[in-house]
């Protein structure tokens, strides 16, 4: 008899692919598809008048832009009049949610809610429309196409999802969801004891391509040096964290692939994808950045990345400036692609934790237990002594007893 947990994940996954694999989906993703053939000119249009567009629509939405009306505004006059607008960040956002939110800080019922504890472990909250859901997942699936993935193709993930109790001591450590032909793999049971049947599993699956955060795709990779195995899976996809190159090398080897990185946000402001090349392209037809020095003036320099949206207009963010640190880089690439190219992405360096028999934790997983709290304004979690965390936090002048608890409980349940 199925258990409880396997009917939830039915229902979970099931529901997400009727709502997310729609004719109307899959009419954008050929679409945009479309726009890496674009021409420099009609590119730098297109991205006018989205740019217009969401102006436009925050001017007569967002309390805090009312004073910025502009008669006489015009798609084309887009790029330059953005430049009159202030710049903002998360501490901007939380701190002004009357004036920066939607129906000053209240949800309707048809929007999603996207949260995020971010870099600084900010608890932050954004309000997400149907439409720009479906737009998400129409170009993380573009990205995919550069390997060769089509509808349907085996797939395997080994991020986040929590499909299984955190304390389950034998397999399954895996869900199978029939509906996207995918694999989802518990990254909490990447441990001592699990390793080998996680394996297994994924070579015996033989997926085209693997989701993973990288910090989970190298403790797998690291496992399978210490055996001498290879899993041959042609392409492994990486994101939300730093990648770094002794992580990329270890994991190409080891999974016999091609390592291919992205950069997102939940605040979705910007979006890179690596190509083929290994350059990191930002998806121009997905919002507009800008690199930012500390005056907040353009740069060719290292800057802050500043991203204005175009596919969310339940919550427009105009001129949205993120901790992350990088660079446009010169040149034109040998994929052919018309988007810009810019540096690995600076920022996110996170140390690795360890829980019971000392295995490793994935930093992304730990903000899991952050995500969707209120009253606080930043959080630190530090491994004092072995087996022992500290969750340190500044706390909101609000914080209770009651958000107390359930941080802890969190800590408990998803970590």
């Amino acid at each position: 008899m199925p258990s409880v947990n396997y009917l939830k994940n039915i229902c979970r996954y099931g529901v997400r692919f009727a709502l997310r694999d729609t004719f109307f989906a899959k009419k954008k993703l050929n679409k945009f598809c479309k726009n890496h053939q674009l021409t420099l000119e009609d590119l730098n249009n297109f991205q006018a008048q989205m740019l217009y567009r969401s102006l436009k629509y925050a001017i007569n939405n967002i309390p805090y832009y009312l004073k910025y009306e502009m008669p006489g505004l015009k798609n084309f006059d887009s790029p330059n009049l953005i430049k009159q607008f202030p710049v903002i960040n998360k501490n901007k956002l939380l701190s002004s949610k009357a004036d920066l939110y939607p129906g000053k800080g209240k949800k309707k019922s048809y929007w999603s809610l996207g949260k995020t504890s971010g870099t600084t472990g900010t608890p932050l909250e954004v309000f997400r429309s149907y439409s720009s859901v479906l737009y998400e997942n129409t170009f993380i699936r573009r990205h995919w196409e550069l390997s060769g993935f089509q509808n349907r193709d085996k797939r395997a993930t080994m991020r986040g999802d929590l499909i299984i109790p955190v304390r389950q001591a034998s397999p399954p450590y895996w869900f199978f969801n029939y509906f996207d032909n995918q694999l989802l793999i518990s990254s909490r049971h990447l441990r001592k004891g699990c390793f080998k049947d996680i394996a297994d599993k994924l070579e015996n699956f033989a997926p085209h391509i693997l989701e993973a955060y990288p910090s989970t795709a190298w403790e797998l990779a690291k496992y399978l040096e210490q055996e001498n195995r290879v899993l041959k899976i042609p392409f492994v996809y990486t994101g939300s964290e730093i990648l770094y190159d002794y992580q990329r090398d270890l994991i190409s080897e080891r999974f016999s692939c091609k390592v291919m990185d992205f950069y997102g946000m939940a605040e979705r402001v910007a979006f890179a994808s690596e190509c083929v090349h290994g350059n990191l392209h930002l998806n121009s037809d997905y919002s507009y950045v800008e690199i930012l020095d500390k005056e907040n003036n353009p740069t060719d320099d290292y800057g802050y990345i500043t991203g204005t949206t175009f596919h969310n207009l339940a919550m427009p963010l105009i001129r949205y400036q993120l901790s992350d640190i990088t660079k446009w880089k010169r040149g034109k690439c040998s994929c052919g692609s018309v988007f810009p190219m810019i540096e690995p992405i600076q920022g996110k360096f996170e140390d690795i934790l360890y829980g019971g028999e000392d295995a490793p934790i994935s930093p992304s997983v730990v903000t899991f237990a952050f995500k969707g709290l209120r009253n606080i304004r930043k959080s630190q979690v530090a491994q004092v002594e072995q087996h022992v965390w500290e969750i340190r936090i500044v706390p909101e002048i609000f914080f209770s007893d009651k958000d107390k608890n359930k941080l802890i409980n969190n800590i408990h349940q998803l970590v």
